[in-house]
């Protein structure tokens, strides 16, 4: 829906206002500055060129932002760092069919979507805020993530207020949860934004410019080759602000119309990569390309500490830039948080997740290789916190005026390489990670989920056999003093197949002991099987008056294995010589007997299993945190 149209008074061409807000815009053929007052436009100059953005997004691009379809209608190119080398970024103004108008962000291949905000109070000023300020926008409390004095390029299309080349914006970002804000500083008093981070693919955006036909930027005429050696050289997209030469180990700014050197020589002129630089793998779904490594290290007071990892910078057309990085072996992939991070105490909870803190330490750039798309500079520092959740790990980097968040997923060597495709097998990590996954985590929990269900079967199967027992023989004994020390059962049958026979003899002992002998005899083969046992029951008052027992009067004897047959029982007692009294009791015999004591040593058994699970799980974790800010107990020295 054009609003208003009138005529270029530099060139004639037809300009069309889709915004009835919209009071400043480029001729798209003659790039004259026009300025619209009622229904005459007035041309105030030539706008700046456009840097070379390999951008996919332009003027007519279209997309749906909460069901809402909306039209980028303007477009405000941004740089920021000392000189505007340390990177740029598009807001591109969005004309929504509810008449909304917005800012579509785009930096580095992230999105965020701001609408302008009216405040009762006046943001603090600029110079007076620090990364993690907290300020109040409307009644909302925002953390301050960065602090940039940014510089506009150059704007194209239609736009709610004037800009022009050299245009200053002094801008702060903040976060709330899952909103974004933007203060700019650039007018008085300051704009507020609010929004959030957006997933481009959420968006649906159409009518965009075929990445295909996106030329890789090369350098101006008088800076194809390193001015240090010669060595030639391209860049794989128009953000690219920083150039390791690989020949020579030079840094170039690649920011201006010549590359100049920004430092001579680094120590690791030929560094031999993991991955080398143009190699090309596939996550996410998507073709990413190695362009650029960084070595990094960890620095005390008075220097490196020796510590020291890689990260390798990945970039595609479309989706911008990921890292992967790798450390004694061990590989993550990482993200630039989408999501909020809030922290409280020693954790950090991201998407519903609580990480723990593993370590604080600084971080120092020791060398660099091939594109970057900020001024990276050997030497560089930042404030670390990494918070840990296995196979995840978030990383929280501030300096003076930014603080990020990133997430990397851990990666096995040979995960990398099948998504790059090497030759070569990566080299086999060495110790742990921290966000490597225990492999103990998964099996100590399956074996405590297999020893329950295991349980619980014993337990049934014990269950059935105590309860489907049977009684084959049941009557009083007597055993005597003297001669007649013994007593033979009656015949009793044993039907089904082999089984178990408990005796069970309940007596009427009482302050004595008495020892018993069971054979158990098969009269038509002459089969014979025995048992001995000893009982002994004592009970009395203590000196306070306090009853006590020790022992019992009856006791059980097994006999395992027993076919099926007709048997006879003998029973032969040795009595205390001190005792006068005959020994007294009932006598019973069971077929199908369970024993609980040989059910107790399985499950004895059992349970060793997932408690060995258990110990490797704790000692994998005490080697993981034992060079963490937070070590556990256990030995370090356990294998893995």
């Amino acid at each position: 829906l054009i609003v208003k149209a009138a005529n270029c008074p530099s060139c004639g061409a037809r300009v069309h206002f889709f915004s009835g807000a919209s009071v400043f815009a480029v001729c798209e053929y003659c790039a004259s500055t026009l300025t619209r007052k009622g229904e005459v436009l007035e041309s105030i100059g030539k706008m700046a060129a456009l840097q070379d953005d390999p951008t996919l997004i332009q003027i007519g691009t279209e997309g749906v932002y909460k069901g809402v379809h909306f039209g980028v209608i303007g477009r405000i190119q941004l740089n920021y760092g000392a000189g505007g080398g340390d990177g740029l970024w598009n807001e591109w103004h969005v004309m929504f069919d509810d008449m909304r108008s917005g800012w579509l962000g785009e930096a580095s291949g992230e999105f965020t979507l701001t609408f302008e905000k009216s405040l009762p109070l006046q943001p603090p000023p600029h110079a007076g805020i620090h990364a993690e300020d907290r300020i109040d926008l409307g009644g909302a409390e925002f953390e301050v993530t960065n602090i940039e004095s940014a510089t506009c390029i150059a704007g194209q299309g239609e736009l709610p207020f004037a800009v022009g080349p050299g245009y200053s914006a002094p801008v702060v970002d903040l976060r709330r949860d899952e909103q974004f804000a933007t203060i700019d500083y650039s007018d008085d008093p300051p704009r507020v934004y609010v929004g959030e981070r957006v997933d481009g693919s959420a968006l649906k955006l159409y009518n965009l410019r075929d990445a295909a036909s996106l030329p890789a930027k090369t350098v101006a005429a008088d800076a194809f080759a390193c001015p240090q050696c010669a060595a030639p050289f391209k860049l794989s997209s128009g953000r690219i602000s920083t150039y390791g030469c690989a020949s020579c180990g030079a840094v170039l700014d690649t920011t201006l119309s010549t590359v100049r050197v920004v430092l001579k020589a680094q120590e690791e002129a030929n560094v031999e990569l993991a991955i080398p630089l143009g190699a090309k793998g596939r996550f996410e779904s998507i073709d990413w390309e190695v362009i650029g490594h960084m070595r990094r290290g960890t620095r005390s007071e008075t220097g490196p500490s020796g510590f020291s990892w890689s990260e390798f910078l990945l970039f595609d057309p479309k989706a911008g830039f990921r890292w992967l990085t790798t450390s004694s072996g061990h590989w993550s992939f990482v993200n630039n948080a989408a999501k909020s991070v809030k922290v409280k105490g020693t954790s950090a909870q991201q998407a519903g997740r609580a990480h723990e803190h593993f370590e604080c330490y600084q971080s120092e750039v020791l060398h660099v290789l091939g594109e970057f798309y900020w001024r990276v500079k050997v030497g560089d520092t930042a404030t670390v916190d990494d918070y840990i959740a296995p196979p995840v790990m978030i990383s929280r980097e501030k300096t003076g005026k930014e603080v990020t968040w990133s997430i990397a997923t851990y990666m096995t060597p040979e995960e990398i390489a099948a998504a790059f495709k090497l030759d070569k097998p990566l080299p086999r990590p060495a110790g742990i990670a921290p966000n490597q996954p225990s492999p103990w985590d998964t099996t100590a929990s399956a074996l405590w989920k297999r020893f329950a269900l295991f349980t619980v079967i014993a337990l049934v199967v014990q269950l059935y056999f105590a309860f489907s027992s049977s009684t084959v023989y049941s009557d009083t004994f007597t055993i005597k003093h003297g001669a007649d020390k013994s007593m033979t059962t009656r015949p009793f049958t044993v039907k089904g197949k082999d089984t178990n026979l408990v005796v069970r003899a309940q007596t009427d002992l009482d302050n004595t002991w008495a020892g018993l002998t069971y054979t158990l005899a098969d009269p038509d083969s002459g089969r014979t099987w025995q048992v001995e046992r000893q009982m002994e029951h004592y009970k009395g008052v203590d000196e306070d008056g306090d009853s006590w027992s020790e022992g019992s009067s009856g006791d059980d004897a097994v006999f395992y294995d027993i076919p099926p047959g007709k048997y006879v029982l003998n029973v032969e007692g040795e009595l205390d010589p001190q005792s006068n009294r005959a020994l007294v009791g009932n006598l019973m015999i069971e077929r199908g007997h369970a024993s609980w004591l040989n059910w107790l040593l399985l499950q004895l058994f059992l349970f060793s299993v997932p408690l060995v699970g258990w110990w490797r799980s704790r000692s994998f974790e005490a080697r993981r945190w034992a060079d963490s800010d937070h070590p556990r107990g256990g030995d370090k020295d356990d294998d893995d």
